[in-house]
């Protein structure tokens, strides 16, 4: 019997006590809610025979990117799918919103978003390099979270290898044999062995943007990265510049505390009795004269 089956009635649901605070969405439910109301936004835009205003927008393009320097598009592209077929959009956000929470537990919310988009952008940079390189025509724009959620999928395979996900919701696999086949369809669709599968008439799957997304995720893991870490570093080196320069002082010697030189006046005195005064150094001969002239101003 599903939960669908049961029948609940208002008494068996608790509710809140009067005044309590609703806990607030999970990183990973605002990053759905927002790639949905982006695809909301795109179907609000819509033209007759052309692409969406939104598409127009914020999809990778090879020459816009090249170019043109719209490298936005690096980024934005992760939030838009296809207009004609849902389950691009489905399939992505499903994963995400499964794999997602466990990564986001595993990693800490603030660190999952960096890891997200970090992952997209770096996917993005090798499906537009590879369709740079290679020009096939027809193939010179991108769209879609597919890569970033392959990089989540990577991490959630190394932490947690020998859970099993359910394949199309009935068969039980572990999640590492899984990874192995997404990591063999994806090798060999970028070669162009196998045949697009669930994509429509004239849609192509970034493979490339796959592999960059999987590649990401490994390397994430096998370098102990910490991008919001190493985000704060960098923000803190910047807040030091103005603080640094804010404390520079004008020099005034008559505010400066005088030096002891009786400590270093004791070795060029044996100095001179060993070796004579033509031995001493430049700078010892500079410290002499100040202890003099130090003397010589405590006794008047």
């Amino acid at each position: 019997m599903s939960i669908y089956d049961r029948d609940v009635s208002p008494s068996m649901v608790s509710q809140p006590p009067p005044g309590a605070s609703r806990r607030p969405l999970s990183i990973v439910a605002k990053i759905v809610l927002v790639t949905i109301g982006v695809f909301l936004l795109q179907l609000l835009t819509q033209r007759p025979q052309a692409d969406s205003l939104a598409f127009d927008w914020l999809a990778i393009e090879r020459d816009l990117v090249f170019s043109y320097g719209q490298v936005w598009r690096l980024l934005t592209y992760a939030f838009i799918h296809s207009e004609t077929q849902l389950l691009h959009i489905g399939c992505n956000m499903l994963g995400l919103f499964f794999l997602g929470r466990i990564v986001s537990q595993t990693l800490g919310e603030r660190e999952f978003l960096w890891v997200y988009l970090v992952s997209a952008v770096f996917s993005g940079i090798v499906q537009v390099s590879t369709m740079a390189i290679f020009r096939i025509p027809g193939q010179d724009w991108a769209l879609g979270a597919s890569g970033a959620v392959c990089a989540v999928f990577v991490l959630f395979v190394l932490h947690y290898p020998r859970m099993k996900l359910y394949c199309f919701g009935i068969l039980p696999i572990e999640a590492r044999w899984l990874l192995a086949v997404a990591v063999a369809w994806d090798g060999l669709g970028f070669l162009g062995l196998v045949p697009g599968l669930f994509v429509g008439e004239g849609a192509k799957i970034g493979h490339a943007a796959h592999l960059g997304g999987l590649a990401f995720g490994f390397l994430y893991f096998q370098w102990n990265m910490n991008l919001s870490r190493w985000w704060d570093q960098f923000g803190g080196r910047l807040s030091e510049i103005p603080k640094s320069s804010s404390n520079l002082k004008v020099y005034n010697p008559g505010s400066q505390p005088e030096v002891d030189y009786s400590t270093r006046m004791d070795d060029i005195l044996a100095k001179i009795s060993n070796h004579g005064e033509a031995s001493l150094t430049d700078r010892e001969r500079r410290i002499l004269t100040h202890a003099s002239e130090q003397l010589k101003s405590t006794r008047s």
